[in-house]
């Protein structure tokens, strides 16, 4: 039933409509199908809360539309690079970037591979299709091993397709400590605000 609602719910979200109101991100020229789910929502309440203005943020995994690069960029002025591994997403964010009026890089990457080491936040959204999805762990895992040391994370997951204490578990076994937990009322997803130890 929890994750039928949830499903419900992302698809409410994951109009133009609510990417304008809850991001003032306009996102009517992509050509790509894209979700704002809860992750996507809490994710920007966590950026807000620890993100300032002229930091420097990689936003791994930026997805389609680029969503949270392009908030950083229009609300706080933060200095982005953004990466993907799917060549179509790229394609699609760079118009929805432009379309925003916003400018940052956006390039074809694995993980933190080639790419310059002095950031501020690293933000993640895995890509967990549900609980049981291991290769996703093993990302996350990836994630944590390939993170240069002086980096504060943040990873968001939701709880209806990810195990939190098999995460959290993974998190202190990297020998990264939590330093913050995001939630909000009513929201399956945690952000975790993370850094080695």
């Amino acid at each position: 039933m929890l994750k039928f609602f949830i499903k419900v719910v992302t698809r409410v979200f994951s109009t133009n409509l609510f990417a304008k109101l809850l991001f003032d991100v306009d996102c009517s020229k992509s050509n790509v199908k894209y979700q704002i789910g809860f992750s996507t929502i809490l994710m920007k309440k966590a950026l807000k809360k620890y993100v300032k203005n002229n930091d420097k943020v990689l936003d791994i995994g930026t997805g389609s539309i680029a969503i949270h690069s392009i908030w950083l960029k229009k609300k706080l002025n933060v200095d982005v690079v953004a990466t993907e591994i799917n060549g179509n997403y790229i394609e699609n964010a760079k118009k929805v970037m432009k379309h925003n009026k916003v400018k940052f890089k956006i390039i074809k990457n694995d993980l933190f591979k080639g790419l310059e080491k002095n950031f501020d936040w690293v933000i993640f959204n895995p890509p967990f299709r549900d609980r049981e999805d291991i290769g996703s762990y093993e990302l996350v895992e990836r994630f944590l091993k390939e993170a240069p040391k002086n980096l504060k994370l943040m990873i968001v997951v939701n709880a209806a397709y990810v195990n939190q204490k098999k995460i959290g578990n993974i998190i202190k076994s990297s020998n990264y400590g939590i330093n913050d937990v995001i939630t909000a009322f009513l929201s399956p997803s945690k952000v975790y605000i993370i850094r080695r130890d």
